[in-house]
């Protein structure tokens, strides 16, 4: 199987990256990939959240084993492939890539095809702006307070993957997966 995941910022509207990943993909390589994209440090903590359709959270898989989040069960990276939690086209996730001022990417299967690549996944299909810087230290330390009221987790109806602009999926699946 594989998938093309649409990842977008609240943060930089301008900001989105196609991912392409096969379903034996583990959520490590995933996230490896982002990170490397991006030019993130990949020690820095980071979850996925597997969410239903409004961004609530379900499913929690960690990069390092963690105390858990009451009420969601949790998993690790390195332990979890695609496969195991992404079966339906539209199905969300949200990325935590800045764990302490809780910033995150929201993810969206937007297709998925019963074939195997000819590439090596997961890899970057299409991307445009840049991305948020990692960490948000500003938030922190409270010296920014303009940022501290648009988080978007505190109202994810207002984050639509419909409302993009739609040139953005013009590209669909790169060519050469």
């Amino acid at each position: 199987m594989i998938y093309l995941f649409r990842i977008i910022s609240a943060e930089n509207p301008d900001f989105y990256r196609d991912l392409v990943a096969g379903g034996t993909d583990t959520f490590l390589d995933f996230h490896s990939t982002l990170q490397k994209e991006l030019g993130y440090d990949p020690t820095q903590l980071a979850s996925f959240y597997i969410t239903d359709a409004n961004w609530g959270k379900e499913t929690e898989i960690t990069l390092i084993d963690m105390m858990q989040e009451p009420g969601v069960t949790s998993y690790s990276m390195d332990q979890v492939t695609l496969e195991e939690h992404i079966s339906e086209l539209n199905q969300r996730m949200l990325y935590l890539f800045d764990f302490f001022s809780e910033r995150a990417f929201f993810i969206e299967l937007i297709e998925m095809e019963d074939q195997i690549s000819s590439r090596q996944t997961p890899f970057i299909g299409h991307r445009q702006g840049d991305a948020p810087p990692q960490l948000a230290l500003d938030q922190l330390m409270d010296e920014s307070p303009e940022l501290e009221d648009t988080d978007p987790l505190d109202d994810p109806d207002n984050l639509n993957i419909d409302d993009l602009d739609p040139d953005m999926f013009d590209a669909g699946i790169p060519e050469d997966f």
